[in-house]
């Protein structure tokens, strides 16, 4: 639940009120799948413990359930350009993202998980007739205060693909 969310319920004055819901499946390791066992293969899955809810809307739902339009074949894949990036302190750092098998054309979401290290300079970027959308992430003192790492996350609007981008803020020039 959102923090507003969780602000509304503790009103108890009926403002709460559920407008958009999401699933996911933060919780599951696919990993502990056995195809051996052939009379139930999903026992470790299923036998995983209930973690604690996460408050943090930033970091929760990180792999959401999706519906496909029907006839679909494949996911829709953000690819992102580059993926690691260094810069120097106040400098600023730029990365293009591009859908795979879909169609972003309202545009991509980025945000920066530490606004003290690295600020988007627009969240909201709409991609140009060759589907690319362009992103600039200031630093220094045109974001916060510190040098750093960082993760950036982006969304494709349409899609619901996400993706995430490593920057690293280097201390020289402070």
């Amino acid at each position: 639940m959102t923090r507003k969310g969780r602000e509304l319920l503790a009103k108890n004055d009926g403002s709460f009120k559920i407008t958009k819901f999401a699933f996911g499946d933060d919780d599951i390791n696919y990993g502990l799948y056995d195809a051996s066992n052939s009379d139930n293969p999903d026992t470790n899955i299923l036998n995983l413990p209930v973690l604690e809810p996460i408050s943090n809307e930033d970091v929760a739902q990180r792999y959401r359930l999706i519906t496909l339009p029907m006839g679909s074949l494949k996911v829709s894949v953000l690819s992102v350009n580059p993926k690691n990036i260094t810069v120097d302190y106040g400098d600023t750092a730029t990365f293009v993202v591009k859908t795979t098998n879909g169609n972003d054309s309202n545009g991509y979401y980025a945000k920066s998980r530490d606004t003290e290290i690295a600020v988007i300079e627009s969240s909201k970027v709409t991609p140009n007739s060759a589907g690319e959308a362009t992103f600039n992430i200031n630093t220094g003192i045109n974001a916060g205060s510190r040098s750093g790492s960082v993760i950036i996350d982006i969304t494709g609007l349409n899609t619901g693909a996400r993706s995430t981008v490593n920057l690293t803020v280097s201390a020289s020039g402070t």
